[in-house]
Formats: C-alpha cells, sequence, structure tokens
C-alpha cells in the first residue's frame, strides 16, 4: 500500500497553501505513475471525478526549519521515497521560470525557504518520516 503526504508550513495563508499543495501534487502526478489511475473515471452523469488512487493527507509544519530536517531524514532513513519541496522563492517568482530555475540552481534548499514538501512511497514509510506532524487545520 502506497500513501502520499503534503507537509505545509503552518504560517502559509490559507490561498498559499492550496496554491502549494496544488503545485507539489502536480509534480508528484507526473513522477509517481500510481497517483492517479491512467483511465478517466465518470460518474453516471457522465461528470468526471479525480480518478486518486493513493491515500493523501495534509500535514503542517511549524517552520520551514522542520521541512528541512523532514528533508534530512527522508534522505538519511527512507531514500526510497519520492521527495518534492516548493518554496517561497518559487512563490514569489510566478511566470518567471528561467529565473526560477537559474534561482533554485544556485542557492542551498534552506536558503530558499522551504513552504511545502510531498513525500510518497510505501504507507510505513511515509507514516514513519511524518509521524510528528499534525493535520493541517
Amino acid at each position: 500500500m502506497k500513501r502520499t503526504a503534503i507537509i505545509l508550513t503552518k504560517e502559509l495563508p490559507r490561498g498559499a497553501a492550496a496554491n502549494v499543495a496544488a503545485i507539489l501534487m502536480g509534480e508528484a502526478a507526473r513522477a509517481v505513475p500510481d497517483l492517479y489511475h491512467a483511465t478517466p473515471m465518470h460518474d453516471a452523469s457522465g461528470v468526471r471525478h479525480a480518478a486518486i488512487q493513493l491515500s493523501t493527507v495534509l500535514l503542517e509544519a511549524n517552520s520551514p526549519a522542520q521541512l528541512i530536517n523532514l528533508l534530512a531524514t527522508v534522505r538519511e532513513q527512507q531514500p526510497a521515497l519520492f521527495v518534492v519541496v516548493f518554496t517561497a522563492t518559487g512563490q514569489g517568482l510566478h511566470n518567471a521560470f528561467g529565473e526560477y530555475v537559474a534561482t533554485v540552481a544556485s542557492m542551498a534548499t534552506a536558503d530558499l525557504n522551504p513552504s511545502g514538501v510531498l513525500v510518497s512511497g510505501a504507507d510505513a514509510a511515509v507514516r514513519a518520516v511524518t509521524k510528528k506532524f499534525s493535520v493541517l487545520k
């Protein structure tokens, strides 16, 4: 069984949190082939529904430092997990992808001020690295 967790800093306003979660989920959809079913799903009225196959939870971190620690923990203890980060720097560079790429390539993760991390993989492994985070309120 697999699981996906999105961990966001609690200081993010609601709209920004939704934006970061959507961006992270979009990147996961590209990298985690079984996240969504390949065949579209429709109800009896013909309306398309999200065909998500993996349990997905939204959690909150107290600070960007907690997200940096999470990234280190995954690297050290669960390197098989898929991990992707989005930062306050990235949020500030909308419609400037070239600048975003150059900035990310030239700075350490901590200096980019992480605002969200997505972790996906084996259920037990994801739970192990995210157990200290609470459900997003």
